[in-house]
Formats: structure tokens, C-alpha cells, sequence
């Protein structure tokens, strides 16, 4: 499924226009009709350079999920300057595809402590997506991708990063995720 982002780059850098699912050449047929989320992030000197993806599908198919995730990565992630023709020989790729997906759960007590949520999930294996209960801000932390994340009790200070603002647990919806991942490195 990296050939289907892979492909593409290639289309989009070369035409400047978003491919049809028909102008991919998809490995099977299953992946013009099969419906799966997933997230592409994109690296560039191993850091992450562009980034875009969701956690439920909104497509009809996890082709079309690819092409859709990888030109919003590319070309309208806000954090970053679009990707040019002379870096895409020096990218690496990732996919995410969503196995699991829940909100966390937390009793009232466990709500005013951030750390009894955030600490029992495994930064290693799953990812992280809180989206503030009035849809203003939402950050990501996907699994083995920050070098400062090493136990759940560092989620705090990055989360804080990312949002530009304190994290309060209170104020956000927090998802745990499971995903399968793909990369071409």
C-alpha cells in the first residue's frame, strides 16, 4: 500500500493535479472496494515533514483513503511548506492503517489527574489523538515517532507543544490507537 502513495507523489509532483484511483496501479482489486482508515506521514531527515490521515474511513475505499491522505499531507498540511520535486528523493514514508480505535474511558476521579489516563497507554505500540470537546484543536502522537515519548507520563508537555496550550484533560476527548503499519524503510 506504500506503492499507492508512492504512486501518488510521483502523479501529483509530475502533473500538479490529484490522481483518479484509476490512473493507480493498485496491487489488488480489494483496495479499489475495501474500506479502511489510515494516516500518512511523510519524513524528511527522519523528522516528520507532513502528516494527514483519519481515524475513521470517510471513503470508499482504502485507495482512495491513500491518494486523499497523502495530497493533504503533501500540499495543505499547515505546519509545513508543501513538498517540492527536489525533496521527494529524500523521503521516507509511513502508513498507519487503523486496527483499533476507542475513547479512552476514565471514572471522575481518574479525570482530574491527566496522568492515570494518558499513563496506560503505550506510546510504543498505539497512538494518541485528543480533539478538545469544542472541536477548536485537535493534536496527534503517533506510536514510536517522538524520541521524548517513552512512557505514557511524557505525553503531557508535547501534547501541550502541539495544541499551543496547556493540556487539561478535561477539555478533550482522548483516543487510543491501534494501527498495523506499512513504511518503506
Amino acid at each position: 500500500m506504500i506503492s499507492i502513495v508512492q504512486q501518488t507523489l510521483d502523479f501529483y509532483l509530475s502533473k500538479m493535479s490529484v490522481p483518479d484511483i484509476t490512473e493507480i496501479t493498485l496491487a489488488n482489486e480489494e483496495l479499489a472496494s475495501t474500506k479502511w482508515s489510515c494516516f500518512v506521514t511523510l519524513f524528511l531527515k527522519w523528522e516528520v515533514r507532513w502528516s494527514a490521515g483519519n481515524i475513521k474511513d470517510v471513503l470508499g475505499s482504502i485507495a482512495e483513503e491513500l491518494i486523499a491522505n497523502t495530497i493533504q499531507a503533501i500540499s495543505k498540511d499547515s505546519r509545513f511548506s508543501p513538498l517540492t520535486i527536489w525533496e521527494k528523493n529524500d523521503i521516507k514514508l509511513r502508513v498507519d492503517f487503523i486496527k483499533n480505535r476507542k475513547v479512552v474511558s476514565r471514572t471522575p476521579e481518574q479525570a482530574k489527574d491527566w496522568i492515570e489516563t494518558l499513563a496506560r497507554i503505550d506510546p510504543i505500540k498505539n497512538w494518541v489523538i485528543v480533539i478538545k470537546k469544542d472541536y477548536s484543536k485537535t493534536a496527534t502522537i503517533l506510536p514510536n515517532i517522538d524520541p521524548k515519548v517513552v512512557s505514557g507520563n511524557d505525553y503531557q508537555d508535547i501534547l501541550s507543544a502541539k495544541l499551543e496550550e496547556q493540556f487539561e484533560e478535561d477539555k478533550y476527548i482522548i483516543y487510543e490507537i491501534e494501527t498495523i503499519v506499512e513504511r518503506d524503510y
